[in-house]
């Protein structure tokens, strides 16, 4: 695969994830739902408003933790990801269509590192175009004494 983005470009994806990891109000309230879970003891399918989102209550793929998740589309990510960048002077109107691909790859990929390094929180590709947010809210065994 040949990249068509400069360094430049890929250091304004960098540093975008970093402001948008920092300041966006999505991943605050995430982890506020996975404390209001972790108090609340609420059941699979249950859903925490929190921050102006909804999430849902679900347990992990090995059914061992409880956590919580929001589905967003990739597109709106991506979107938060380039208006950042408009706002930290990067102009994504210049670039071609390739280079705008490869941008929001890398936002994308740093953003996932990130999240995942400073709050635990997962990113998942999926379902289809979407991106998956999950915030391990308590390890199921763990609680069995209430």
């Amino acid at each position: 695969m040949t990249f068509v983005l400069s360094v430049e470009g890929i250091a304004s994806a960098e540093k975008t994830a970093q402001h948008v990891y920092r300041h966006s109000d999505l991943f605050r309230a995430l982890v506020s739902a996975a404390f209001k879970v972790r108090a609340g003891m609420l059941e699979i399918g249950s859903v925490v408003k929190s921050g102006g989102y909804e999430f849902v209550v679900d347990e992990d793929e090995l059914g061992e933790w409880m956590v919580v998740h929001i589905i967003l589309p990739r597109i709106e990510i991506e979107a938060l990801g380039e208006a950042v960048a408009k706002d930290l002077g990067v102009d994504i109107k210049s670039m071609s269509s390739i280079e705008i691909l490869e941008w929001n790859g890398v936002f994308i990929d740093d953003l996932k590192v990130l999240l995942l390094k400073w709050h635990q929180i997962k990113c998942l590709k999926g379902p289809g175009e979407n991106l998956t947010f999950e915030k391990t809210a308590y390890r199921k065994e763990s609680r069995s004494w209430r």
